[in-house]
């Protein structure tokens, strides 16, 4: 499966949701507000749901807004 930066996956290892911002060959580089950033791999990572999508581009826009 591909990814593109800026996409909001799950990540099943760690059953949180972020955005990569970095890809670099099989690994991702993902973020959430108010965590630091960490790697995964693409095979443990799905595209985000709707609901997960919108939840979790609200906590940016609240972290943004902090």
């Amino acid at each position: 499966m591909g990814f593109d930066v800026r996409d909001i996956v799950l990540d099943a290892t760690r059953g949180h949701v972020g955005r990569i911002t970095t890809i670099n060959g099989d690994c991702l580089v993902i973020t959430r507000p108010g965590h630091p950033p960490w790697d995964a791999l693409t095979s443990w990572c799905t595209p985000a749901t709707l609901a997960e999508c919108h939840d979790f581009e609200f906590q940016e826009r609240q972290a943004a807004a902090a």
